[in-house]
């Protein structure tokens, strides 16, 4: 027979089994909402890896050639644009208003910088840019790299030659010897003219071997105490990429052939009166 107590018993059991079941459900639920699912999981796809990261690239190098000259001076021909080599004096030619030679390229980019000063000032008749007749500016802050722009004349386009650059090349270097710009770059900026009568090659060579001669000239005058002490340290010959190869090519044997002339020139004295040797070691 059944006992009496047995229904009771199996009533209770069924109360706590169904009590168990539903706290364990209730425990699965939970864990499951606080584990992320697989749609919110970061996958191998989409975690951050090298390949996806910006990887800093160095810049690429700026062609350029050294070339050793008289008196410790170094001539580099780099290229690059008349507004970005650092230096403490910046050159550009300028051929006469009458020459009707439009701005292109650097010369275009480099009167912008400078707020329209150069055709203003040339176009006004306060610079006549004639042959060799000079100009000094103050760049604005930010405008050029380099302190100071010197701008020589070239005046009228039709004229032009190598022996004016030449000339150029000398004028340069006095002045900057007169400026105490102990490194100089030079921008022929003919082309930035449309001018090209005159090879980029040939204009190069004249500019370097009259540099040269001139600045030999100013440091014998040095050491024979007739000249403040001044050296220059740098002389860099800008290039634009098209003439770079062509322009190193003539810088050489320009560089090369004064040289020769500067050690053909006479050691004595210019002048018979006054100090005969200085200080300077240039």
């Amino acid at each position: 027979m059944p006992r009496p107590h047995e229904p009771r018993r199996s009533t209770a059991a069924l109360v706590v089994a169904l009590s168990v079941l539903a706290t364990g459900c209730a425990a699965s639920a939970t864990a499951l909402e606080a584990q992320p699912t697989a749609q919110h999981r970061p996958t191998a796809q989409h975690r951050p890896t090298a390949q996806h990261r910006p990887v800093a690239r160095p810049a690429a190098p700026v062609p350029q050639t050294t070339f050793a000259s008289p008196h410790g001076l170094p001539i580099t021909v780099k290229e690059i644009a008349p507004d970005a080599q650092p230096a403490d004096l910046q050159v550009v030619t300028l051929f006469n208003a009458a020459s009707h030679q439009a701005f292109t390229g650097s010369m275009t980019e480099l009167d912008k910088r400078l707020g329209g000063t150069l055709g203003s000032v040339r176009g006004r008749g306060q610079f006549r840019a004639t042959a060799l007749e000079t100009l000094v500016l103050t760049p604005p802050p930010g405008a050029l790299a380099a302190r100071r722009l010197l701008i020589v004349g070239l005046g009228d386009a039709r004229r032009a030659s190598l022996r004016l650059l030449a000339d150029v090349g000398a004028v340069v270097a006095r002045e900057a010897v007169r400026m105490r710009a102990a490194t100089v770059s030079f921008a022929p900026t003919l082309r930035d003219q449309n001018f090209s009568r005159l090879g980029t090659d040939q204009v190069a060579a004249a500019v370097m071997g009259g540099a040269i001669l001139a600045y030999d000239t100013e440091a014998r005058l040095q050491r024979q105490g007739l000249a403040p002490c001044f050296a220059l340290k740098h002389w860099y010959y800008e290039a634009g990429a098209a003439y770079y190869s062509g322009v190193v090519a003539a810088v050489g044997p320009a560089v090369k052939a004064a040289s020769a002339t500067v050690g053909r020139r006479s050691a004595a004295p210019f002048g018979t009166t006054g100090p005969t040797a200085g200080g300077c070691r240039t």
